[in-house]
């Protein structure tokens, strides 16, 4: 790894861990609240919106340009907006965290309320980058699995990846199985994850074994596989492919702080959920 390599991910981490301890970042709509600015009128439907903190915004200029909200407006007037959204959580936290059980009973109540204006109409669930990022902070950062060749050959890179993946998958399908649960009705959009670093040479190629597995290895599958993978195991779930969107264009689309989307990348990640709902409408 480069000396300028490791200068941009010790940047990384620090700007990474201020964020991870805020809740949504400044300017964002709080979690939970209905999205900063909008007009909608209420009473037709909801929008609930789980996630990390690419849900709640983090790395966008404004409230209005963030995925949440361009979907959001992509619904058209009457919708309201339910951002669940948590800046850090990862995949155990949004299982224990409560958030999935507010989107659940919020699902559950509204729905079955014979009251069809404020039934939840689209749910979007994007999570597992912190469950990874982990890694990076502990093992890259420290020079102990620099690139995706040492986190193969060494146990104790292989082994963290092994957790990491196997860990999250029972918390999706748990996520996708408790929101069906609710309503089998309700559209559901799970988002695949992009890589950050896939112009940062070795860390971005650790970055795609993590993400998209590599044939051959002990990791033929990755984090955004699992994803696919649960996803098709439940009917009706759509996923919307942000990873194959940023692919080659992350440098373009990421933020100052080298993790979260700028506006572009925002844009990029709304347009790639618009274009799966549109998908599934014209089918």
């Amino acid at each position: 790894m480069t000396a300028r390599t490791l200068a941009i991910i010790a940047l990384l981490l620090a700007v990474s861990l201020a964020w991870a301890c805020s809740d949504t970042g400044a300017g964002v709509a709080p979690a939970g609240s209905p999205a900063a600015g909008t007009s909608t009128p209420p009473g037709s439907g909801l929008y609930i919106a789980l996630g990390d903190s690419l849900s709640a915004g983090i790395g966008a200029s404004s409230p209005d340009t963030t995925f949440v909200e361009l979907v959001h407006q992509s619904l058209g007037p009457g919708i309201e907006l339910m951002n669940l959204g948590h800046g850090g959580d990862t995949s155990d936290d949004l299982i224990q965290g409560g958030n999935l059980d507010r989107a659940v009973a919020t699902i559950e109540s509204n729905n079955s309320d014979g009251n069809e204006t404020n039934d939840v109409q689209l749910v979007t669930l994007e999570i597992g980058g912190n469950d990874l990022l982990g890694i990076y902070f502990s093992l890259v950062l420290t020079g102990i699995c620099p690139d995706a060749q040492s986190a193969l050959a060494k146990t104790q890179c292989a082994q963290a990846l092994r957790n990491a993946l196997d860990g999250f998958r029972p918390n999706f399908a748990t996520a996708l199985d408790r929101l069906q649960a609710a309503d089998a009705d309700v559209p559901i959009v799970v988002m695949t994850l992009y890589n950050p670093f896939d112009y940062l040479g070795p860390a971005g190629e650790l970055g795609v074994l993590s993400l998209d597995g590599e044939a051959g290895t002990d990791f033929p599958e990755g984090l955004n596989d699992i994803i696919r993978s649960i996803a098709a195991d439940h009917q009706g779930v759509i996923v919307a492919d942000v990873y194959s969107a940023f692919a080659g264009k992350a440098a373009g689309l990421i933020s100052s702080d080298l993790i979260h989307p700028n506006d572009a990348g925002y844009r990029t990640m709304a347009d790639a959920v618009i274009a799966a709902l549109g998908s599934v409408s014209a089918s």
